[in-house]
């Protein structure tokens, strides 16, 4: 099994020597390592250069014209070692913020799946040296990744992942759109969909000692761009995307409740209570059908309207009410409160969970084919 360790640099030259050196000692004589250096002014390729007649035939230079950014080194770094044979890639800063420490661990656990990620985010890993202000950012790109895609992968934005030659070319790296942070969270995504074998061991992540961090703005904007992208590319209804769309089919049923009372009561002059029991049914009527269609429609497929559902969406419907009214209650007795409309804020976020609940597992739960 051939390793390919892809490192690239722009201006590592405080860095790399004693790098490459520290990673040598921690794996075997049978992995190599390529450094994609993007015309560092620095001299960090003429480092490499120097270095490489100590590991000769082990250590390897990719020199580009230019700073092509993060994502074009390791696609070229992958592409380099797909054409020589090499069985096992591993991506790789060259700021000691991956420990090569963690490599033999990572080259046991690949034995047996398709993709290792060295997670700062499950238990035992975590980072070292952030603010808490970047430490925020960090887990929070995380976090926004994997709620808007459904990926159950807890470190999707880190850059310490070890891949297989077929993991790889199940991905199909002439279809990553990312040119940078993103470019892990595609990757891992990616991975996700095409039903790569993928496993996290925990890591500690070290802020870099030497030189200047690469991050931007900029980046960081593309990235939460670029995940909407991903998502849309890919066709599939996350669990997040069924609760949004349930919220705004919850808003529309309230406007329209609203609407036909103001008709009724207002200016036809009708009682309130049937009224509101009118618009109420109504409501429940209108939200069902567009729950059906919309929401849940990947649950849905293939099915029809149905009064038996309709009973159980109403009757989930009036558990949330009964539900939004005692929390509502029970935030009051226990707060005081200068307004009284944050516990039914409370009181009505617990009721659309409830009666969200409801509806995915019970009303439009998928069924199955018999």
């Amino acid at each position: 099994m051939k390793l390919l360790i892809a490192v690239p640099t722009y201006n590592e030259i405080e860095n790399i020597e004693p790098f490459i050196k520290l990673v040598f000692v921690h794996i075997p004589s049978w992995a190599e390592i390529l450094v994609i250096d993007d015309n560092s002014p620095d001299g960090t390729a003429d480092a490499v250069e120097r270095l490489a007649e100590q590991y000769p035939g082990r250590l390897h230079l990719l020199k580009r014209s230019g700073k092509q950014g993060l994502a074009l080194a390791y696609l070229a770094a992958f592409e380099w070692g797909i054409s020589r044979n090499f069985d096992v890639f591993l991506e790789m800063d060259a700021d000691f913020s991956h420990n090569p420490g963690y490599i033999p661990e990572m080259l046991e656990k690949i034995q047996s799946c398709d993709v290792v990620v060295g997670s700062r985010n499950i238990k035992g890993g975590k980072v070292e040296g952030f603010s808490l202000i970047r430490n925020l950012i960090s887990k929070g790109g995380s976090l926004y990744s994997r709620l808007v895609l459904g990926c159950p992968v807890k470190d999707l934005t880190g850059g310490f992942n070890m891949w297989r030659k077929s993991a790889l070319e199940k991905i199909g790296l002439t279809t990553i759109i990312s040119r940078g942070y993103s470019f892990q969270i595609e990757m891992k995504y990616k991975a996700f969909l095409a039903g790569c074998a993928m496993t996290e061991i925990p890591i500690v992540f070290s802020d870099r000692k030497k030189g200047k961090s690469k991050m931007s703005r900029k980046i960081m904007l593309e990235a939460f761009v670029n995940v909407w992208k991903m998502k849309g590319a890919s066709g599939r209804d996350t669990g997040m995307d069924q609760f949004v769309k349930f919220a705004v089919t919850g808003g529309l049923g309230t406007i329209t409740n609203l609407v036909v009372f103001f008709l009724c009561a207002d200016l036809s002059g009708l009682p309130e209570i049937p009224v509101s029991v009118g618009c109420f049914l109504i409501a429940v009527t209108q939200n069902y059908i567009i729950n059906h269609r919309w929401s849940f429609k990947t649950q849905t497929a293939g099915t029809g309207l149905s009064i038996k559902r309709w009973c159980i969406y109403t009757a989930g419907s009036l558990l949330g009410l009964a539900v939004n009214i005692i929390i509502m209650k029970l935030v009051l007795l226990n707060w005081e409160l200068q307004y009284k409309f944050i516990a039914q804020a409370c009181g009505i976020a617990a009721g659309m969970v409830v009666n969200y609940i409801l509806s995915k597992y019970a009303v439009f739960r998928k069924r199955e084919n018999r």
